[in-house]
């Protein structure tokens, strides 16, 4: 080839390129397209489950088929979904405020008694041991409330037995035993599963813990005999968008959420699996068929730890040793491996992730949605709900 064929080449080739280049810049080719803006979420709905790991709940959807099936064809599997600790409590105490675990929640706080901090908050963490947090101790809850935005917390069971906990901000009396650890016939109510009365900044305004800690409620929207005129559950508060909470954090029972089995407040079903399928299909299409679901409604459903600390607590998304203890997760470094299953408008049914998430990208990503501050380590976690879950 002669030099002036080869300079015609390569004066040619430039060009085909440069057309190219310019093509794919004209008609938004993949190789330029921006990434797609987030969803505009307003109404996020959690439910949270308890002690089960992936291989049990996902890995086998014969034991539980609206769990493992339903759900994951409806939205979003994320196979990588994680705990920041064991025990209970310490897990919902992270999902709400980005606390890291101390000794007192890790053992489920037993004795329902102040936090003793040591100084101030470091890197957003309160330094010290107990189980309810100062006033300068915020959660998600606060901020919504801080930002014109509403929340509540639905306890199903709170109140059955009215002379065991108050029917709305129900917990133990500050410095004494925890007489809700277990449940009791009609009643499966247990504060450790209830994370908002676990700080000062809600309870110690009773109106306002008791606007926005309430009883789940029936189907029907029946209450507890001794619940205050005027409060309401999920099931009326679904009617419409201007009733729906922006955040909406639902408890089941014990007997419901696979904690106990066999069930002391209510008869059992086949398997502690199958008692949450049996909540999870009464109220999952409740919240999907919403008006405000539909609008821009996000569901997560996920468990607050692994079977315990002997069988798993491994860890994601950059969890460290905290501040009031070297190992969250009691044997390890977190909660174990849950799993967790989205569903969205946003989302495309059967979506599968395999993105490593956990409590504290539950928290940072709702706080995203809503334009707040990340409280603690919701502030280090290395991922939010984004574009693998997203269409």
């Amino acid at each position: 080839m002669d030099l002036v064929t080869r300079r015609l080449r390569i004066r040619t080739l430039g060009a085909v390129v440069a057309a190219g280049a310019i093509t794919a810049a004209a008609v938004g080719g993949p190789a330029l397209a921006a990434p797609p803006p987030p969803p505009r979420i307003g109404h996020v709905f959690v439910i949270v489950l308890e002690n089960q790991s992936y291989a049990g709940t996902f890995g086998k959807p014969s034991a539980d088929p609206y769990l493992a099936r339903t759900l994951p064809s409806e939205g979003a599997l994320l196979t990588q979904y994680y705990g920041t600790g064991h025990e209970s409590n310490d897990n919902y105490i992270s999902m709400v405020s980005g606390q890291g675990p101390n000794p007192q929640n890790q053992g489920d706080c037993q004795i329902y008694d102040n936090f003793l901090g040591t100084g101030p908050l470091l890197n957003g963490q309160a330094v010290g041991t107990g189980c309810v947090y100062p006033q300068n101790v915020q959660t998600v809850g606060n901020q919504l409330t801080e930002n014109g935005r509403t929340w509540k917390a639905y306890m199903q069971d709170m109140g059955n037995v009215a002379t065991r906990e108050a029917p709305v901000c129900g917990h133990p009396a500050l410095n004494s035993q925890d007489t809700t650890q277990s449940a009791v016939a009609g009643d499966g109510y247990v504060s450790r599963h209830d994370p908002f009365v676990y700080f000062h900044s809600v309870t110690d305004n009773a109106a306002y813990c008791a606007a926005h800690v309430v009883p789940l409620g029936s189907t029907s929207g029946a209450l507890p005999a001794e619940t205050p005129a005027g409060t309401t559950g999920l099931a009326k508060d679904l009617a419409s968008v201007a009733t729906t909470p922006n955040l909406s954090f639902i408890t089941p029972n014990v007997c419901q959420d696979g904690h106990d089995y066999p069930c002391t407040n209510q008869a059992s079903g086949s398997s502690a699996l199958a008692d949450i399928d049996g909540f999870l299909s009464t109220w999952v299409p409740r919240i999907t068929s919403s008006p405000a679901f539909k609008k821009d409604g996000l569901l997560v459903v996920t468990f607050d730890e692994s079977d315990g600390p002997q069988s798993d607590a491994s860890a994601c998304c950059n969890e460290a040793p905290g501040p009031d203890t070297p190992l969250p997760g009691i044997t390890g470094m977190g909660g174990g491996r849950v799993g967790a299953v989205l569903v969205s408008p946003f989302i495309k049914g059967g979506t599968v992730s395999a993105t490593a998430y956990n409590h504290y990208s539950l928290l940072a990503s709702i706080e995203g949605y809503f334009g707040l501050t990340r409280l603690g380590y919701a502030a280090t976690t290395s991922s939010t709900f984004g574009s693998d879950v997203f269409r």
